[in-house]
């Protein structure tokens, strides 16, 4: 179930997560009734509902018998925002700069973590980018694409066919599935295949020598769709 898979990555346990749920769900539940609505053993439910309190996920209601209330979702949401953010802060403020400054070759795995490198790479360029891809990549990098675009970068796509991409240029030009090639200010390069799957792997590196050669790569495949666009700067 994704909703529990998402509280848990908040810091809950499983079972602190079926409850926090069931008290969204129900209202106010002493322990009793929260473990006979869930199926949760008493002791367990108990001991879950005890945790939840202690990290932000639940209040004790006072009364002949204690009953727990679930923190509004929304006010849940804030709080953990709110304690990401400070945990943020802090890694990055302390965590250490590398000792030796390199240009490693970077290997990066699964289709997701290779998209939200990607989406980076374009969001933090300042000049322009190019990226050679199927049509298969595009709707995931097309908000990232168009926003680069809208903030005056030139945007070049190289794709198999025709596709609406706004304040971009557009190549058309036959491609494998699953290649792609992104570089961006002359500096950041990624290239590898993808099939949208955890076994995707792709190489990224600031190394010259590989950026230069990726970069006479997407020239080419330029030329091959329009010969006068071998003026274009990558």
């Amino acid at each position: 179930m994704q909703l529990i898979e998402s509280l848990i990555k908040t810091g809950f346990t499983r079972t602190e997560s079926e409850l926090y749920i069931a008290l969204c769900r129900e209202g106010d539940l002493t322990g009793y009734e929260a473990a006979k609505i869930t199926g949760i053993s008493r002791a367990n439910a108990y001991q879950a509902l005890a945790g939840l309190v202690n990290k932000g996920g639940a209040y004790t209601v006072d009364g002949p018998v204690l009953h727990y209330t679930a923190i509004p979702v929304e006010e849940y949401c804030r709080n953990v925002m709110a304690r990401m953010a400070k945990i943020l802060v802090v890694i990055k403020n302390e965590c250490p700069e590398i000792r030796k400054q390199s240009e490693p070759y970077i290997t990066i795995s699964g289709f997701s973590h290779i998209v939200e490198k990607m989406i980076n790479i374009i969001n933090e360029a300042k000049e322009r980018v190019y990226v050679s891809m199927t049509e298969k990549e595009l709707p995931y990098l097309k908000e990232a694409l168009e926003g680069a675009a809208g903030r005056g970068l030139k945007v070049v796509g190289i794709l198999p066919k025709e596709s609406e991409l706004k304040g971009a240029i557009v190549h058309v030009i036959s491609k494998q599935s699953g290649q792609v090639s992104l570089i961006a200010d002359s500096a950041h390069v990624l290239t590898g295949n993808i099939n949208g799957n955890d076994s995707d792997t792709c190489l990224y590196s600031k190394n010259k020598p590989l950026v230069e050669l990726i970069k006479d790569s997407l020239k080419n495949e330029i030329r091959i769709v329009e010969f006068e666009t071998g003026h274009d700067k990558l």
